[in-house]
């Protein structure tokens, strides 16, 4: 302090001609300053030594870590060392497998396994290609010659066909529909002698149990009449009826209609059919007409339709004369049948009358047989027992 004042005055002296003079510091002043340092000179010596101690704490942590890493090593290098001695190596373990012995009663099962799959395979095989070959169409062909040869076969084994029917269509007796048959079938089964009879009188017996009334010998020798729907909608009609009802094969009206157009020819309207020889056997003339009122003339000429094909709406008898122009009385007076192609709705009008229903598949024309063989029994059965005059007479 006393410095600093000297320097002062000395450059003050030098640089102006009135010297000014500094003021000296107070006592307090310099005894603080004085203190100042002597805290400063001893607090110094402390913060070394704490610098010196946290050093010597970093150092000994450091060590004890290098310690542990080099024990950790060792450790696992000993295990390492120990799985390698206690594992076998890989010419150890080829030497072991070379020295194995084989055992002949197992390898001679192991190929009798195999050979035996194999001869199963190739007789399998060979089966599978006979059967192939057996069910091929290869070389054969379906001649006109053919059919015309196994046709008279057919119709034989269609003629002995029985009405396929269940517990529900039996117990349905409605209007129309006669049991008497049962009771037939009852007495024959009972008593076996009444068969020895043979064909006739199987038939003698049959028109003589299914109806009371006397014979109508005006029928007799006549032709019945199948009544076909003149609707256009209809699956089938006078175009078509021909080669359904004579042949078992449903030809769509359309298709039809057209070829007749094209070979300019009228649709077949008589034919011949034989009856089951269970129900006396014999061969009856059929015609097929959509205009009755126009051929048919009296009530005896009506009584000559044993078959209405029905188109399932009420306007198709409208002009028929009574009783057969309402349905119910006509339904009950004549067999009547409803063909429809699968999946067409069922005309409501048909729920109130007695008419057995039937369905035609679009494309599946081997079914045709099905529907074919359901009119032809269920009207075989409903002559049988209402106009047994139309069948075959027993001689006398």
């Amino acid at each position: 302090a006393s410095d600093k004042a000297t320097v002062i005055g000395y450059f003050g002296a030098a640089g102006a001609p009135e010297a000014l003079s500094a003021p000296e510091p107070a006592p307090e002043a310099v005894a603080a300053t004085a203190a100042d340092d002597t805290a400063a000179a001893a607090a110094e010596p402390a913060t070394k030594d704490h610098e010196k101690r946290h050093h010597d704490k970093r150092k000994d942590k450091h060590h004890r870590e290098r310690g542990r890493d080099k024990h950790a090593s060792s450790s696992s290098s000993k295990k390492r060392s120990r799985s390698h001695s206690a594992a076998p190596s890989s010419s150890e373990r080829r030497k072991e497998k070379a020295h194995k012995t084989i055992d002949p009663e197992k390898l001679f099962s192991n190929l009798t396994g195999v050979v035996g799959k194999r001869e199963i395979k190739a007789k399998r095989d060979a089966e599978q290609a006979k059967l192939h070959a057996a069910l091929s169409t290869e070389g054969f062909q379906v001649t006109p010659e053919i059919l015309d040869q196994s046709k008279k076969e057919n119709q034989q084994s269609m003629a002995h066909e029985i009405p396929v029917g269940n517990s529900s269509s039996i117990l349905k007796a409605g209007a129309g529909k006669d049991l008497s048959r049962v009771l037939k079938l009852y007495v024959e089964t009972m008593n076996p002698s009444s068969k020895h009879g043979g064909s006739n009188s199987a038939h003698k017996k049959a028109s003589a149990g299914a109806t009371a009334t006397p014979k109508r010998q005006y029928l007799i020798g006549k032709r019945p009449i199948i009544v076909l729907p003149k609707g256009m909608t209809a699956p089938i009609t006078m175009a078509n009826a021909y080669d359904f009802f004579a042949n078992s094969k449903f030809i769509p009206r359309d298709k039809m209609q057209q070829q007749l157009r094209t070979t300019k020819q009228t649709p077949k309207t008589v034919f011949s059919r034989n009856i089951n020889a269970r129900l006396g056997g014999g061969k009856v003339e059929y015609e097929l007409m959509d205009n009755p009122k126009s051929k048919l003339h009296s009530s005896k000429d009506w009584e000559r339709v044993v078959a209405v094909v029905a188109l399932g709406q009420a306007w198709q008898m409208k002009d028929w004369p009574p009783p057969y122009a309402d349905p119910v009385q006509l339904f009950g007076r004549t067999y009547g049948f409803y063909v429809g192609m699968e999946g067409d709705k069922i005309p409501t009008d048909l729920q109130g009358w007695s008419v057995k229903q039937a369905r035609l598949n679009r494309d599946k024309r081997g079914l045709d047989s099905v529907t074919f063989a359901s009119f032809w029994n269920g009207l075989d059965e409903w002559m049988t027992i209402h106009r047994p005059e139309l069948l075959p007479q027993p001689e006398e």
